[in-house]
């Protein structure tokens, strides 16, 4: 249930100031002496534990839109949130009480045009993937412009490019669609629709302006490597952004309560995935993937995250370097969780924002990102064990620092 003063108390915090929240704080002001809600109004919130955006959706009285959107966000995580839960297919006129969240915002909406050339910050939009017109159809010619897409996607290279990736399985695929996901397509076998919900969830893909497309056993085995071949699969848009921009500065929006989580060389995919799930469990706002490792967006990786790629910000660095240094120039405390220091992590004291690092499976973090670190921590163990998995360090420590931000969180 939505707390309207707190939202209100956000708002003016965070100094968001246009005509459609002053009309908004006027139908709160009325609802406090009568008790009475005006239903005109949709409100929604992002954040854990506290306040850190708010999506008000308004019925427009243009043509073109169905509604008028207010947003205002504090942070990468809590502007994604708000944006996903927005409806696929719908038309909406965007006002953003910041400049960063228009351009980030296209990473979840395709633009029609600015309505307002004077006001940089008002545009109108539509959720990715819910443009145009919605396809239900087979597919039996392998050089399809939908099969074509899907087998690019299966390699690396043309994932960056086509900034998507796939999903792959019944949970995954509808974990997507519940999530708010940008799904491009949802391609399906005869099999999904003789499975218990199969048949239903298609129809809410198509009642949802998602197009989907059936195709034959074989050919959705040319599509994976996954054995057995998944009945499902969807294309996700995705545009993984880059930690820093070319003059090294941060290309990343941030509050001073922040938690990021920095991925040093990860080999494992299932490694890799189970570091970021536990990251979005524990409420971070973004991780950050530096060096050589693997991509998240491996299949393995995607599996092991359990619906986490795409709902929470991931940015990449080739260099942990650079990206420390630039987080510390900014005021962040960045610790570094290895075995080769005597401070324990409940035994520091921690400030923020914070970022923490963890390091490749077999060598730890570099020695030369390690240099940079503000503070190095390490967990203690029994004798015996010197060493966890980098997914089960990552939750400790997180889970930890979580709980610290959450001690000291400003009430609104």
């Amino acid at each position: 249930m939505v707390n309207y003063e707190q939202v209100i108390a956000f708002l003016e915090n965070q100094n968001a100031k246009c005509e459609w929240i002053n009309r908004f704080k006027q139908s709160y002001n009325i609802f406090t002496d009568t008790r009475k809600w005006d239903q005109k109004y949709k409100v929604y919130t992002s954040g854990w534990k506290q306040i850190e955006g708010v999506m008000i959706l308004f019925s427009a009285t243009d043509e073109d839109a169905a509604y008028n959107v207010i947003i205002s966000a504090k942070t990468e995580r809590s502007l994604r949130e708000l944006l996903l839960k927005f409806p696929r297919g719908c038309i909406g006129n965007f006002s953003f009480t910041k400049s960063w969240m228009k351009s980030r915002s296209k990473d979840i909406l395709t633009y029609n045009q600015d309505i307002n050339p004077d006001n940089q910050y008002l545009i109108q939009a539509i959720k990715r993937g819910s443009q145009g017109s919605v396809e239900n159809r087979t597919i039996d010619k392998k050089k399809d412009a939908i099969v074509t897409v899907i087998r690019k996607l299966s390699q690396e290279k043309a994932r960056n490019e086509l900034n998507q990736f796939l999903v792959e399985g019944d949970l995954l695929v509808n974990r997507a669609f519940k999530n708010g996901l940008p799904i491009e397509s949802i391609v399906y076998t005869s099999k999904y629709i003789a499975s218990k919900n199969g048949e239903s969830f298609l129809n809410e893909a198509l009642i949802d302006h998602i197009s989907i497309y059936n195709v034959t056993d074989g050919m959705m085995g040319s599509f994976t490597t996954t054995r057995p071949v998944p009945p499902v699969l969807a294309s996700i848009h995705y545009n993984y952004a880059p930690f820093l921009l070319d003059t090294d500065e941060l290309n990343f929006q941030y509050s001073q309560n922040c938690i990021l989580l920095i991925a040093e060389n990860i080999e494992n995919p299932d490694n890799l995935g189970m570091v970021i799930r536990t990251a979005d469990a524990a409420g971070v706002s973004a991780v950050l993937i530096t060096g050589n490792g693997c991509s998240p967006f491996h299949r393995n990786c995607i599996r092991a995250s359990r619906g986490a790629i795409g709902r929470l910000p991931l940015f990449h660095s080739t260099s942990s370097v650079i990206a420390v240094r630039e987080l510390i120039q900014s005021g962040w405390k960045v610790y570094g969780a290895t075995s080769n220091t005597e401070k324990d992590y409940y035994e520091t004291e921690m400030a923020f924002p914070n970022s923490v690092i963890v390091g490749n499976e077999k060598t730890g973090i570099l020695p030369d990102t390690l240099e940079e670190c503000t503070d190095l921590i390490r967990i203690p163990m029994a004798p015996g064990q010197s060493s966890l998995n980098v997914g089960i360090a990552a939750g400790i420590l997180l889970f930890d620092i979580s709980h610290r931000k959450q001690s000291n969180l400003p009430t609104y």
